[in-house]
């Protein structure tokens, strides 16, 4: 069975633990299918799916010898969701989307497509995905009154992306097998 791979970048640990309280907060509220381990909680770049070691090595070869931009912060949060507000099929932490963050998304992009990689139709948001699949309950964001940490946000810095493998079966999920550095600032 061939493994599958996304690039992205991880959350930071002291936003994880936040996030994980927003957890607490959801649960309260919401019953999901599947909720993402505290260890799990990154930011998208690219789902590659299921590929060759060979081929996860010239897109890792690739990715290094690019020219990136300079590390860079970005805010996580506040609360959001997709599909329906009041029973969403997808909870999350927002992400800012920086000039920076859009460059190195346009570029694993460019890379992915020369290697063979279907390029992503939907416009990027950014977002930190903390439960999916959802089976019953009622979203806090649709509450009259709901807790205010989910209003919140953090800055977190990012000065590098990486190429993870994911186990489905295990916990944590996945499993950084490569990290791409950004340049440094001068």
């Amino acid at each position: 069975m061939t493994a599958h791979y996304f690039i992205g970048i991880k959350v930071e640990k002291s936003i994880r633990t936040k996030l994980t309280e927003w957890q607490n907060v959801l649960a309260k509220s919401m019953n999901y299918k599947d909720w993402t381990s505290e260890e799990d909680f990154h930011i998208t770049l690219k789902f590659l799916g299921g590929c060759s070691d060979k081929t996860i090595d010239v897109y890792k070869n690739k990715l290094m010898n690019e020219e990136w931009p300079g590390a860079f912060r970005i805010a996580i949060g506040p609360a959001g969701y997709f599909g329906n507000p009041k029973q969403p099929r997808v909870f999350y932490a927002d992400a800012e989307k920086p000039k920076e963050l859009e460059v190195i998304k346009l570029e694993v992009e460019k890379i992915g497509s020369e290697l063979g990689f279907q390029t992503e139709g939907r416009t990027y948001r950014p977002h930190v995905t903390l439960a999916k699949k959802n089976a019953e309950g009622m979203s806090p964001l649709a509450l009259e009154s709901y807790d205010l940490l989910l209003d919140e946000s953090y800055s977190m810095l990012i000065d590098h992306f990486s190429i993870f493998r994911i186990h489905p079966q295990q916990n944590p999920k996945y499993e950084a097998i490569a990290h791409i550095s950004l340049n440094k600032e001068e």
